[in-house]
């Protein structure tokens, strides 16, 4: 995707996110009282295709830090977490990132892929707010995954998703054990990755193509604003964006490596 292909995509793919909670109903009419009532908003129902019948299983529905409400599904089991943060288009949902998913579970990760706020199934809810949060999402998404039994968790954003985690990187405690950005932009509306990248202490993988307008430059500057001693970039012939760089093979072994070399038995 060429940088103005993802701004029009940023700008006009974020509608916002969904907060739960209850509203109350106000007195019938012709009552002398009546009581509030609690009404409770309907599960988020995930719609994408890409995702088997067996899979469905599996759906996550949990909150972001700012309780806004969203859906996933989890791949795979294990204390070794993997969370994958989708890009804006092609698709603007977590099935871009299903095939690897797969993959990751099959070599024994347990592996979340989500919506943001305002994307895919993750959009259909009755309020909106902090539209441009998709970090506070990855952040919903660690807590869940440590939850369900996860001890190590690396995370892998494409596109405006590798904005997103670097965000969440920064700003996890207990830290995370790895984040790689597969063609991030330096900011995504008030998720600077910059600034992020400048309070890391984590391992960080910066990847992109010499082809995709503006993105290996917005890679080079995050890898050098990057202050984890532990870093590395890493630019790729082509053209393609995002996830897609894993239809690379030595892309592939390098991203195959990072993960296994920082989720501990």
């Amino acid at each position: 995707m060429r940088r103005g292909a993802l701004l029009a995509v940023l700008t006009a793919g974020v509608a916002s996110a969904a907060a739960g909670g209850w509203a109350a109903a106000g007195p019938a009419a012709g009552s002398a009282s009546a009581s509030l009532k609690t009404v409770q908003p309907r599960p988020l129902v995930l719609k994408e295709r890409c995702v088997t019948k067996a899979e469905r299983r599996r759906v996550l529905r949990f909150r972001a830090i700012d309780n806004v409400r969203l859906i996933g599904v989890e791949f795979g089991r294990g204390p070794r977490g993997v969370i994958l943060a989708h890009q804006g288009g092609g698709p603007p949902n977590l099935c871009g990132w299903v095939p690897y998913a797969r993959v990751l579970a099959a070599a024994g990760y347990r592996v979340l892929v989500f919506d943001y706020r305002g994307f895919g199934s993750s959009g259909e809810a009755a309020h909106w707010r902090r539209t441009d949060r998709i970090d506070f999402d990855v952040l919903g998404a660690i807590r869940v995954l440590r939850g369900r039994g996860a001890r190590s968790v690396v995370l892998g954003g494409a596109s405006l998703g590798g904005a997103a985690v670097l965000g969440a990187a920064a700003q996890a405690l207990p830290a995370v054990d790895g984040v790689i950005s597969f063609s991030a932009p330096v900011r995504y509306v008030q998720v600077d990755g910059l600034a992020a990248v400048r309070a890391f202490r984590v391992p960080a993988l910066f990847l992109a193509t010499e082809g995709d307008a503006g993105f290996p430059d917005d890679a080079r500057t995050l890898f050098e604003g990057c202050a984890s001693p532990e870093k590395r970039l890493a630019i790729f012939p082509g053209f393609v964006h995002g996830f897609r760089l894993l239809g690379n093979r030595d892309t592939r072994a390098l991203v195959d490596a990072f993960i296994a070399a920082h989720s501990p038995p």
